[in-house]
């Protein structure tokens, strides 16, 4: 299984690399991308926004670098801080950029939506939230940014959301997370 594990805190490589070593008894490839060392930070330019229906939509190396590997991994893992409790621009930014028509959607000739990810069998957002905040009880935009990316997948693919209150845990959550699916056997 091809793995991408996406970094959106901004200042802290510790998400993947708890994630990655503890998948490292599984047979998964892992593929990592730090939203803000890619640029992600920044609003889209002009000229993403101008681009953004056309055939060639994909104008900056980032956005080409990180539409590939979504559209070859076979698990999206997202790692973000919740701030305010919302997911940071930084994610909002890439979102906005790679999944756009021709990446994750394509049109029919009648003119619906339809999902171009088939690939993914597994997304799964680790959120680090603040120890005794409460959660937002009307909406969640973390579960909105979560359903809009699994209507673009496959069928069987698995989604899953889990606020986490220490950075320690996120290699043994999205570990325990896989192992559910039935995906990997222990070694």
């Amino acid at each position: 299984m091809r793995l991408l594990i996406v970094n959106a805190f901004e200042d802290s490589d510790v998400p993947i690399l708890g994630i990655s070593e503890s998948l490292a008894q599984l047979p998964v490839k892992i593929s990592n991308l730090n939203l803000a060392k890619e640029g992600f930070g920044d609003f889209m330019s002009e000229r993403e926004r101008e681009a953004y229906h056309l055939d060639n939509n994909l104008v900056s190396p980032s956005q080409k670098t990180s539409a590939e590997l979504v559209k070859a991994t076979d698990g999206l893992i997202l790692c973000y801080p919740l701030i305010n409790d919302l997911f940071p621009a930084i994610v909002k930014s890439w979102f906005e950029r790679i999944f756009i028509p021709g990446v994750s959607f394509t049109f029919t000739e009648s003119g619906r939506v339809q999902g171009a990810l088939k690939n993914l069998r597994h997304i799964h957002f680790l959120a680090l939230t603040q120890p005794n905040m409460k959660r937002m009880t009307r909406s969640d935009p973390s579960k909105s940014l979560l359903r809009a990316i699994r209507m673009n997948a496959g069928l069987r693919c698995r989604s899953s959301l889990s606020l986490l209150h220490d950075l320690d845990s996120f290699g043994i959550v999205a570990r325990d997370n896989l192992m559910k699916g039935r995906r990997f056997s222990q070694r």
